[in-house]
């Protein structure tokens, strides 16, 4: 039976009450999801898109980052719910084989297969799911969240959860209750990129190509005054379909220099619309300086702009540069990683890698300072500037995604209060519960 109750003041009905309801269905919302509904809770995945995977989809970045360590021999060194998806995307043909990158590898992916892997892993799960839904404001009461006011096209309505997961990107919910974050270093955050794909490129050709000689090429390109394209460190992946390569080449920011800010409807309006220019004019330049893609043509770009940092919030525990660089270990672990420190700055790319070790991500890095019953999880984790240019890939927000939809059901089956469980405890309670962590095969 539908709720007939409404919200105060709002005047707008009460459609859902479930046990979680998670924010984003990004890498780290969808796994957030599946590990609470596993638990046998009720989740509600609100999703603004009509499919999962935030920018790993929406913006194109087609890559599953973060599964393997860095060095001579890199190994895949990430498990759990990661490997379970990409596990899945092996079966339906959606992944190429790891491809380097610098020390580590990756794996590129297709979108399409990608949200059809979704969709069947939430159905399966038995978590309700509401796409072309917007999150407005979340409401607090005696420090606990009390209800959501969200919009999808049939008009505005609340849901009453007991639970709350932030996997907005944005720390949306975070920032509707005014609770403290910070946004990257001194105000500068990663420069955002659109990323497109082009087809019709001799795979072969492409395949023996060095990466460092399409940077000069680019470079040289660039400076000869016929083409405009400002970034020269760029990367290049053959896609799972034969004749596609996607292209993460471009750099957006404003004349003066500085980046636009993805929170920001202005700022994110010009980056859309220099990106797609900037976009055609890579592509052009593909076409008429390498040999590989004479006969390509570009066959999309994101459907937004790339966003690669936008709120982190303060939370109970924090990533430092220091852990990540050090390859520091926390008995406290949600996930670990491997990933470098991949800095997108609007001059240059900075990456650091680290060298046949890890780092651990805490659990507290998902908690906001005093939280009942809300949690983060993904790119507004609680981490410093340069740390979180490690963290913010698609491997490690699915080992966040996943520990915080457990942590979910730990607080609500044991009436514990999110800033009260400690990532040990975690660990321990979704051992007991056959929720596999990012370290388990």
């Amino acid at each position: 039976m539908p709720d007939t109750r409404t919200v105060p003041a709002y005047n707008v009905p009460v459609r859902h009450s479930p046990d979680v309801c998670v924010i984003g269905a990004g890498p780290a919302g969808l796994s957030a999801a599946i590990a609470a509904s596993r638990l046998g809770l009720s989740v509600l995945l609100i999703e603004k898109y009509g499919f999962c995977g935030g920018a790993t989809v929406a913006g194109l970045s087609g890559t599953i980052c973060g599964l393997f360590s860095s060095g001579k021999w890199p190994t895949q060194i990430v498990f759990g719910f990661a490997d379970e998806f990409y596990s899945a995307l092996r079966v339906r043909k959606g992944v190429t084989l790891p491809v380097e990158f610098g020390r580590t590898l990756l794996v590129p992916h297709d979108s399409l297969v990608w949200k059809e892997t979704a969709d069947d892993l939430l159905e399966a799960s038995g978590c309700k799911i509401s796409y072309h839904t917007q999150f407005i404001k979340a409401f607090e009461e005696d420090g606990r969240i009390s209800w959501l006011l969200l919009k999808d096209p049939g008009g505005q309505f609340a849901v009453k959860p007991r639970f709350v997961i932030d996997a907005s990107g944005d720390a949306e919910v975070v920032h509707s209750l005014s609770l403290p974050t910070s946004f990257g270093k001194d105000g500068q955050v990663q420069t955002p990129t659109m990323i497109f794909k082009m087809g019709g490129v001799d795979m072969r050709a492409f395949l023996a190509m060095d990466p460092a000689e399409i940077n000069t090429l680019v470079r040289k390109a660039h400076d000869s005054g016929a083409y405009r394209l400002p970034r020269h460190h760029v990367y290049l992946f053959p896609l799972p379909n034969m004749g596609e390569v996607l292209c993460n080449m471009t750099r957006i920011t404003f004349p003066d220099g500085s980046v636009p800010i993805g929170t920001c409807a202005e700022d994110l309006t010009y980056a859309e619309i220099e990106g797609r220019r900037q976009a055609r004019e890579y592509a052009r330049f593909l076409k008429e300086q390498v040999k590989a893609f004479c006969y390509s043509y570009m066959v999309e770009t994101g459907t937004q702009i790339g966003i690669r940092q936008t709120r982190s919030i303060r939370g109970k525990g924090l990533l430092t540069n220091d852990a990540v660089i050090n390859a520091k270990k926390d008995k406290n672990a949600v996930a670990h990683s491997a990933w470098p420190i991949e800095l997108h700055q609007s001059e240059k790319v900075h990456i650091h890698y680290l060298e046949n070790d890890f780092y651990d991500i805490p659990f507290e890095t998902l908690i906001p300072k005093d939280a009942v019953n809300l949690l983060v999880a993904g790119r507004c984790m609680s981490a410093e500037h340069e740390a979180l240019a490690s963290a913010r890939v698609t491997a490690q927000c699915f080992g966040m995604g996943y520990g915080a939809g457990a942590a979910s059901g730990l607080s609500l089956l044991e009436n514990i209060p999110a800033h009260a469980i400690s990532g040990r405890q975690l660990r321990d309670w979704m051992k007991e519960h056959n929720l596999k962590n990012t370290n388990e095969k």
